[in-house]
């Protein structure tokens, strides 16, 4: 999971460093594009194993893949773009289906450790 989320990164910054010079040839504008394609065709599967989506239906439907998928994803909380919307996303619908003892004692780590970090993001803003 990590690993993707690097990928997902690097593909991002090809996209960032490209789109600074598309404008410059055709060449430019190409490898921009590319760039953009190579991201968008890769993106869903690398964010979520078995894909982002279709994956929040997955977890409330309780697949047992997708819930461990979902936990795994919260407690390394990978950081990439767009992934800020997927943990909130992904929290709040892995909430709903019925859990295994293990499984809810690990929500609720993941829970506690996410309400700590807003009170500490609110506390270093004057908040």
């Amino acid at each position: 999971m990590l690993a993707n989320a690097e990928e997902i990164q690097r593909l991002n910054a090809r996209v960032n460093e490209t789109a600074k010079v598309r404008d410059r040839s055709p060449e430019d504008h190409r490898n921009w594009q590319l760039a953009c394609e190579t991201f968008h065709s890769r993106y869903d599967a690398l964010a979520f194993p078995g894909g982002y989506a279709g994956a929040l239906e997955r977890i409330v439907a309780g697949e047992p893949e997708a819930i461990e998928a979902a936990l795994c994803f919260l407690e390394a909380r990978p950081c990439f773009f767009r992934s800020g919307y997927m943990f909130k996303d992904i929290l709040r619908k892995t909430k709903r289906p019925a859990l295994s003892g293990q499984q809810a004692a690990r929500l609720a780590q993941v829970v506690a450790a996410y309400a700590n970090h807003r009170s500490q993001s609110h506390q270093a803003h004057g908040a």
